[in-house]
Parts: structure tokens; C-alpha cells; sequence
């Protein structure tokens, strides 16, 4: 599974967004890559952001389903879905 990663300016960050998406991705380990957000390959754009302002502009993101992570708890919400997405695909 391929998701393109978008961050935020972080102007106001409330956690620490990169620190996060590093421990899902060791967490979910082999088959699990994160991209560039304009890769072609990838299924989704996670957008992670440091508030709930979310100021990145989804307009000017490649035409794919797009989650909007602000919050550490949306972190593990992620984290949880992709971790069901993966099992579904082995």
C-alpha cells in the first residue's frame, strides 16, 4: 500500500506531525510506503496538519480520496484503518 504524504506549513503545530507518521510507519512496517503526495502510484493523500485549521489547500493535491490527520488522535485513527487495509491485503 502506497499513501502520498501532504504536512501542513505548521504554523501552529499541537503535536509533533513528523515524529507520529515516523511511528506508524515503522508500527506498520513491510508493505506500507509512504510517498510524495503527487506520486501516481499511491491510493490516498494522508494531509497532516497541525491543527484543525487545516490550511493546506486540496485543491492543489492529485484528484485522490484525501484523510486529513490534525490531531494525534486522528494519528491513531489512521493508523488503525491502514492497519485493517493492510491485513485485508495479505
Amino acid at each position: 500500500m502506497k499513501v502520498g504524504l501532504k504536512y501542513c506549513g505548521g504554523c501552529r503545530p499541537g503535536y509533533d506531525r513528523t515524529a507520529a507518521m515516523k511511528d506508524i510507519i515503522e508500527e506498520l512496517g513491510e508493505g506500507f510506503e509512504v510517498t510524495g503526495a503527487d506520486d501516481e502510484e499511491s491510493e490516498l493523500i494522508a494531509v497532516v496538519t497541525g491543527c484543525r485549521t487545516a490550511c493546506v489547500d486540496p485543491g492543489a493535491l492529485p484528484g485522490k480520496p484525501l484523510r486529513f490527520i490534525s490531531s494525534l488522535e486522528d494519528m491513531q485513527r489512521f493508523k488503525e484503518d491502514m492497519r485493517k487495509r493492510l491485513n485485508e491485503e495479505r
